[in-house]
């Protein structure tokens, strides 16, 4: 009965010992659970870069292989230049050209100033000549009339003198040389008013060829005017040459963007990956080729998608401790960097229909982006879409 009696205490004991266990790892595991959040539904990301062709071209040469650790900057793809050689080649001679073509408009454009300028000055000084010369025949004009009404007078006054001569030397009232020298006196005055009635008609005929030469230097001056509008094409000439040049100039600048577009080079530092790309390959621009996965500490992050119960003391921040399943033992340390605006299931690319009458509840998650602080990536070698557990210290 004894026997019995220790049986049954120490089966009690026992009971109460391990009742006792779990209450102790109960109260441990509460105690360790405040103030933190932890999740395993939690992957690491980072930045990709896809390298895409830009240009055309027949794939001569691949510099990398898969999984190769590339430097910005390295070439990693070769495409055949001849074609954008030969198209620069081409550019550079059009760009000779149109060098060559705004050279010669701009130096014809001063030329044809200057020889219209010279121009116009001479025909405007054979104006003002010729108008001159006019003035002075139309003033001799002027003088040649007044001078012939005067010698029209004292023609009339030696004819009625040689007529009273007459009358008188017939009476034999004077003597003959007073009759001889009033004949004199009017041959001498007829003379006088032809040679003036000559230089009349000299004079006119001078002023009708002095205006003649006006009209014609007026004429020779507008003419010379017309040059100004000859200069005014040079202008537009030498511009338009300009403007060809520029595009000429655009033109070879492109062709040389084109030819360096065959040297395919690494957009940043990191491993290659997911390579389609080998050599003999006609590619198009635009198609993928490869991409850079850049494996610097300060370029992977941790993205944690956290229950909507577990964010509500959660802030940018806070302190961050993560383990890694494929790295036991490793502990990484971070920040809480960012809290997505929406749960996942709102950026899904079929959101959820709550209005159907079917509505179940389920737990939403929210993604939380994780910084990580600094670590030896030779030591811990993470790589994008690793699963880790990250623990955050909300309080």
């Amino acid at each position: 009965m004894n026997g019995l009696t220790w049986k049954g205490n120490a089966k009690a004991h026992r009971i109460v010992a391990v009742l006792f266990v779990l209450l102790a790892a109960g109260a441990g595991y509460l105690w360790w659970s405040h103030g933190r959040e932890s999740t395993d539904d939690a992957f690491v990301e980072g930045h990709i870069h896809p390298v895409a062709a830009r240009v055309s071209g027949t794939v001569v040469q691949v510099l990398v292989d898969e999984n190769q650790v590339v430097e910005e900057g390295q070439p990693l793809v070769l495409l055949d230049p001849t074609d954008y050689e030969v198209a620069v080649a081409q550019a550079r001679a059009d760009l000779a050209t149109a060098e060559a073509v705004l050279a010669s408009a701009s130096v014809g454009v001063p030329l044809q100033a200057n020889q219209t300028d010279l121009q116009v000055a001479a025909a405007t000084a054979a104006v003002e000549a010729a108008r001159r010369a006019r003035t002075e025949a139309e003033a001799q004009v002027a003088a040649a009339e007044n001078q012939i009404r005067g010698l029209e007078a004292a023609l009339q006054l030696a004819q009625l003198d040689l007529q009273r001569q007459t009358r008188l030397r017939a009476q034999d009232l004077v003597p003959q040389a007073a009759l001889d020298a009033a004949r004199t006196h009017h041959d001498q005055a007829k003379a006088a008013l032809d040679a003036a009635r000559a230089r009349l008609a000299a004079a006119m005929a001078a002023r009708d060829r002095f205006a003649s030469e006006v009209e014609r230097a007026q004429a020779a001056a507008k003419l010379a005017s017309t040059g100004q509008d000859v200069t005014t094409i040079k202008d537009l000439e030498r511009r338009a040459a300009a403007a060809k040049r520029d595009l000429a100039r655009e033109r070879l600048r492109q062709a040389e963007l084109q030819l360096s577009y065959t040297r395919i080079l690494a957009p940043a530092r990191g491993q290659v990956s997911k390579k389609s790309v080998e050599a003999g390959m006609v590619v198009a621009a635009g198609k993928p080729l490869l991409a850079i996965v850049p494996l610097d500490p300060e370029r992977l992050w941790v993205t944690a998608n956290f229950k909507e119960s577990q964010i509500g003391r959660m802030r940018p921040g806070q302190r961050v401790e993560i383990t890694v399943d494929a790295l036991p033992g490793v502990r990484l340390t971070g920040q809480v960097d960012s809290i997505m605006a929406g749960t996942g299931a709102v950026f899904s690319l079929f959101p959820p229909e709550n209005a159907m009458g079917n509505y179940v509840k389920v737990v939403q998650r929210v993604p939380v982006r994780i910084r990580l602080d600094p670590y030896d990536p030779a030591q811990v070698p993470l790589r994008l879409g690793l699963s880790v557990v990250p623990t955050v210290f909300v309080e």
